[in-house]
Parts: C-alpha cells; sequence; structure tokens
C-alpha cells in the first residue's frame, strides 16, 4: 500500500512534556493505522452508491471547483487533487473494505473521518458549513478564529492547538489520533515535511480551496469535506442553495444602469496589487457589476501595478474597497497622505470588509464564512455599489470607514 497559507504560527503550550524518540513515535503511529484496517458486499441502485457498511453515498457533481474531483465506486471513492506538476490520488475507504486491485494511490484515508486537524480558519469553515464541527479535535491557533462555537470548544479544550504551517507540535497531534490532517500549501509545495505524519498513517490532504478562481469554485470545496465525512447530501443540497442565491444576484445586479469604477486593496512594499480579470476577486467584482481597468486583463491571481498608476485613477475612482487593515480614513492618511487626493476619500466611500472581527481582533469571518457563502459577499458589494438594487440589505461582512 503506497501511503504516501493564513500565516505561519508557533504553538502556545506543550501538550506533552516529554520528547520520545521519532521510532517509537513512527512505531505508535503504525500500530495505530493497523487498528483501522478489512471486507464487505456492496450494490448500487438509482445513482446512489452503496455497501454493507451501512454507507450511502450520493455522487456529487463537481461543477465549479477546478483544484479536485471525486470519482464514486460501489465500495470507495477517489479523491484525486490537482498540482500545478501533478495530480495526488487518495483511496477513500469505508471500515473493513478491502483495497482495491490494482490500484495506485498516494494516501489512504478511513472514511468518515471523525477526528480532523485544520491548519486553516478556512477549512474550519467548510466543517462548518457540513455541522461537523465535532469531528475538529486540532488547530493551528484560536487567535484567528471568528466563529464562537469553534473558539468556545477550544476554550473548553475540545479542541487543541498544534501549531501552524510545518512548526507542527508532532507529540501533540500524535496524542489527538487525527484521521487526517488539513494543510495549507503554496501550489507544487512538497508535502515533504509532513512526511512523518504520513508514515504514522495519519494522511495529509493539502486543501488549495483558496486558489480558486471563482467564488463558486472555492465554495464547492464543502464536497470535498462532504465526501470524506459521508455527507454528500447535506452538502449538495446546502451548495445548491448557496449556488442559487449567488447565481439570483448575479442577475439582480445586472439591473444596474451603471458600473462604477472601485480601487481595490492598498499598496504593500512599494506596489499595489490589483486583481486580475479572471481572479476570485475580478470575478466578485465583475458579478457586482464594478469596473476597475485591469478588469479585462486574463490573470487568476493579483499582480502588482506601480503606485503612480493607481494614484491616477483613484483621482476619479468613486470607490475603494478593501484597503488592507485599515479601520479609519485616519488610519490610511498615517499610511499616505496623498490618499485624500481620492475621490472615494473625498466622498466618504471606502469600504473594508472588516466588520465581524473577533474579540482579540485576529479572526475576521469574511476570510472564514466568508469562502462557503460567497452570497453573502457579494450582496455586500451590490449594497455598495448599487444600493437601489438591495433596498433591504445590511452589510455583512463590510463596513464603510469613518
Amino acid at each position: 500500500m503506497a501511503i504516501i497559507f493564513h500565516f505561519l504560527r508557533d504553538s502556545r503550550w506543550a501538550f506533552l512534556s516529554f520528547h520520545p524518540p521519532i521510532n517509537w513515535l513512527i512505531g505508535l503511529g503504525v500500530s495505530l493505522l493497523c487498528l483501522r484496517c478489512g471486507t464487505p458486499q456492496s450494490t448500487e441502485n438509482n445513482g446512489t452508491v452503496t455497501s454493507d457498511t451501512s454507507l450511502t453515498w450520493k455522487p456529487l457533481d463537481i461543477r465549479y471547483a477546478q483544484g479536485f474531483t471525486i470519482e464514486y465506486h460501489s465500495d470507495y471513492k477517489t479523491l484525486l487533487l490537482y498540482q500545478p506538476s501533478d495530480t495526488l490520488r487518495y483511496l477513500l475507504l469505508p471500515p473493513n473494505s478491502p483495497l482495491p486491485p490494482e490500484k495506485s494511490y498516494d494516501q489512504v484515508i478511513h472514511i468518515p473521518v471523525k477526528r480532523v486537524i485544520t491548519q486553516s480558519t478556512t477549512h474550519l469553515a467548510l466543517m462548518r458549513f457540513l455541522d461537523a464541527e465535532d469531528a475538529i479535535v486540532g488547530l493551528d491557533n484560536a487567535d484567528y478564529v471568528y466563529d464562537s462555537i469553534i473558539a468556545k470548544r477550544v476554550e473548553e479544550g475540545i479542541i487543541q492547538e498544534v501549531g501552524s504551517g510545518t512548526s507542527l507540535n508532532t507529540e501533540r497531534v500524535i496524542a489527538l489520533q487525527p484521521d487526517l490532517l488539513l494543510v495549507s500549501r503554496m501550489p507544487g509545495s512538497s508535502l515533504d515535511p509532513y512526511q512523518k505524519f504520513i508514515a504514522m498513517g495519519i494522511p495529509v490532504i493539502p486543501n488549495a480551496e483558496w486558489m480558486e478562481p471563482t467564488p463558486l469554485g472555492k465554495a464547492e470545496w464543502v464536497k470535498l469535506m462532504a465526501a470524506l465525512l459521508n455527507r454528500e447530501e447535506q452538502a449538495a443540497s446546502r451548495f445548491t442553495e448557496v449556488q442559487h442565491a449567488y447565481d439570483s444576484l448575479i442577475q439582480i445586479a445586472q439591473q444596474a444602469q451603471q458600473t462604477p469604477e472601485v480601487v481595490v486593496g492598498s499598496p504593500f512594499q512599494g506596489s499595489w496589487y490589483v486583481p486580475g480579470g479572471n481572479s476570485y476577486r475580478g470575478s466578485l467584482l465583475r458579478h457586482a457589476q464594478a469596473g476597475w481597468p485591469w478588469s479585462q486583463d486574463t490573470s487568476a491571481v493579483s499582480f502588482p501595478i506601480a503606485f503612480e498608476r493607481i494614484y491616477a485613477f483613484g483621482l476619479q475612482a468613486p470607490y475603494w474597497l478593501d484597503p488592507g487593515q485599515a479601520h479609519s480614513k485616519a488610519e490610511l492618511l498615517a499610511i499616505d497622505t496623498r490618499f485624500a487626493d481620492f475621490k472615494a476619500f473625498r466622498q466618504n466611500r471606502i469600504y473594508n470588509s472588516n466588520r465581524r472581527l473577533n474579540p482579540g481582533g485576529g479572526g475576521n469571518d469574511y476570510y472564514e464564512s466568508g469562502a462557503v457563502y460567497p452570497q453573502r459577499v457579494l450582496a455586500d458589494l451590490i449594497k455598495i455599489l448599487h444600493p437601489e438594487l438591495l433596498p433591504e440589505h445590511e452589510l455583512y461582512y463590510y463596513q464603510r470607514l469613518p
């Protein structure tokens, strides 16, 4: 059998006071893996895949996400994660099931997963979307969590902090006995830093929902979680609601009589990153009937533009969205007094997506639940740019800077 960013943060306390040799850790991991291993008969009826393990799978249709797909078989599933240089293949195996013959997989995940460690608040949102918070046993840093239910479970010790990035606390991870470790990696990044966990039988998935170029594609990663949790029908139903709401808002926005121009972002190290026309942010702006000079660019990511070009555009653009971490116009002036010349500054039309922060100010719900409820983000943008189209809507993630 082949066994194969949010910010990097260190863990804050030691869960175990001893540091056993790595051989002992690997031995423990192999023992845990052996406890999971077996042979059900299976049938298929009306598109629903069932097995003698009492699991019923309704195959999910992946329509928007580009980073993964799921293949359904009579007694197992295959998860394919598309990387820039290769494709990672995961065998999703129900209890007491044998390995399928003559198949090659990078890792095996026993489903449904019941103990998951996450390294991104977006992962938390994917699981909360499916009411699967009980399956979360570890996360990177609670300071960056907005969800009050997750925060409470951390306070009660139900969910443990395990460290960030590749600086995971090995002993603590093993003590939690996870079925799965969800990590955030740059495209094409090696999983070498996690090989010790993989060798112990702890599967590692590099979740790349943040790389999706469309809001619905990003939200559709809830279906990946559903396949791991055996909650396909729940995911399909709820995602359909999100998709219908989002598409309805697109149609409403198309009734706009104008396309107001917007400045997006703020300067960083001498450059100003603007969204490409085919990027996630670009899709939201286009669907909200917003205009910006680089809307026709085909890039799926943001790219740097000289401040001077943004400054010239800012003199006449009536709106400014997401100006970094700023909470007020005064904070913006402290960065650069030239911002006072921007039309949006003079007309008090600067909006930031920091309305929903946790008490410590570190967790922003825009980057958490906003990933799985893009209709809320789009509704906010339409309300800001075309308030007459959504007269009853109250801003959810965004607020005007005083």
